[in-house]
């Protein structure tokens, strides 16, 4: 907000020995940049995500007495020989009584430290090295491994490095296994020695050859071991149906975090439907109550609490209107851009910048930043992340297609040629390129290598199948 302010300068008295100024005083306009609380909130709540902006209202309501949410209808029917409450609000499904333990034995989730915990309570330790083993089942990534130094442990527990190594060796030889390992390795090792029949060339491949194997180096490692291809291929095998990461399977602590879309994009016959998140925001009212207690009170102090109250009922109403105004305005501008994605799908997105974005609406980038930010849109092909609609230009226009190509169409045409390729065979960089140019996407082998890194696709010897 530009505010114009006289600034009043004054002359100082001259050093002796100065030739004497006459002593004046002048009035000078000067234009600062200026931020108003009014404008801070604005763009506070501007970026705000749905679930935040409920959060801060409730918080509002709770503490302005003048800000109420609409009363709740309710409707019934009757069903059989029970009747049943329905909201017109949405409901949340945990709220419902379960119907059987059975049925709902999927909602009660075990984290890793807890299943391991139950088995360390089953084992006969001293105090000490119960202590130790439930540290170490606290103290697993989420992949299931063990990264904490064991000397550290030791000085921590006032026990001697041995002990808690032997510890750790008996959670080891918990479930889920290969749980509590401190490298890829061991963890494979682990799992390998649970298995029946002849597994010594998969444990020699494990032990010093896995590299070579991540890169598919077949015909090396079976020079190296003076072994068959097909027994290198036959032990690679039985290494893929190892677990790689043992405690993937259990869920994480905490609570689970569902994504919440903050507007959902309809296509019809007329075109683009967008509609908001519905948010206690929208259905804000003044309580009547208050306002008439205002009206008729005889109390200075209370109609002066209330007076107050009620102007910052009425910002907070403002502010909104007009973060959904802006909001509205922003993201059908975006739907305009993107409408060929909106109605066909992934593969169909054309470039689009925030400056694109504010010429349309005539915001400024910062706002429509802001606007976008942490959003998420919904539409039938699911839910994205606003700016995953502000796409980059990978490749520019050829003779032949006369367009540029998105980052996401490089990828989409990158992917099917190495998906429709003879993996005995597979495509090099070079050759991938060629093929790119052919379809109108004019890059170089550079940009193949990039995108191809970027898509987890690993190289041309890495993918052939022997």
């Amino acid at each position: 907000m530009s505010t114009l302010s006289h600034d009043i300068i004054k002359r100082r008295k001259p050093m002796k020995g100065v030739l004497a100024m006459p002593l004046s005083m002048t009035l000078e306009p000067v234009q600062k940049q200026q931020l108003t609380q009014h404008l801070i909130q604005q763009m506070n709540l501007l970026q705000m995500t749905s679930e935040e902006l409920d959060a801060f209202v409730a918080r509002e309501v709770e503490q302005n007495p003048l800000l109420d949410f609409p009363e709740e209808r309710e409707t019934w029917r009757e069903e059989g020989p029970e009747w049943r409450r329905m909201h017109l609000r949405a409901r949340d499904p945990s709220d419902d009584p379960p119907s059987s333990p059975v049925e709902n034995a999927h909602a009660l989730e075990m984290t890793l430290e807890a299943f391991l915990d139950d088995q360390i309570g089953c084992l006969s330790l001293s105090p000490l090295e119960a202590r130790l083993a439930y540290f170490i089942a606290g103290t697993l990534d989420p992949s299931g491994y063990w990264r904490e130094d064991p000397v550290a442990v030791a000085e921590r527990f006032d026990a001697t490095e041995e002990v808690v190594l032997a510890v750790l060796q008996q959670v080891q030889h918990l479930e889920p296994c290969g749980v509590a390992a401190r490298s890829l390795k061991e963890c494979l090792l682990m799992q390998l020695a649970q298995q029946k029949g002849d597994t010594s060339l998969a444990q020699k491949i494990i032990e010093e050859g896995l590299d070579d194997l991540a890169r598919n180096r077949i015909p090396q490692l079976a020079s190296r071991f003076n072994v068959t291809k097909e027994a290198i291929l036959a032990a690679r095998d039985l290494i893929r149906s190892l677990n790689p990461k043992p405690g993937t399977a259990f869920s994480e602590a905490g609570p689970v975090e569902f994504l919440h879309e903050d507007a959902f994009v309809k296509t019809t016959e007329k075109g683009l439907k967008i509609t908001l998140s519905t948010s206690y925001g929208r259905t804000l009212v003044i309580n009547k109550g208050y306002l008439s207690i205002l009206d008729h009170s005889d109390r200075p102090k209370v109609k002066e609490y209330l007076k107050k109250e009620l102007k910052r009922a009425k910002e907070l109403q403002a502010l909104l209107k007009s973060r959904e105004d802006t909001l509205a305005v922003v993201l059908d501008a975006l739907a305009t851009h993107q409408e060929r994605f909106f109605r066909y799908g992934p593969g169909h997105k054309v470039p689009l910048k925030l400056a694109d974005l504010a010429d349309d609406t005539g915001f400024a980038i910062s706002t429509i930043s802001r606007a976008l930010s942490h959003k998420v849109i919904a539409c039938r092909w699911g839910a994205y992340p606003a700016d995953a609609f502000l796409v980059g230009t990978a490749a520019k226009a050829s003779e032949e297609k006369g367009t540029e190509t998105t980052d996401e169409a490089l990828e989409l045409a990158l992917q099917s040629l190495i998906d429709d390729e003879d993996k005995h065979h597979p495509l090099s960089d070079q050759t991938l390129c060629d093929k790119l140019n052919a379809m109108g996407i004019p890059v170089a082998r550079r940009t193949v290598n990039k995108y191809r890194t970027k898509l987890g696709i690993p190289g041309k010897s890495a993918r052939k199948v022997w």
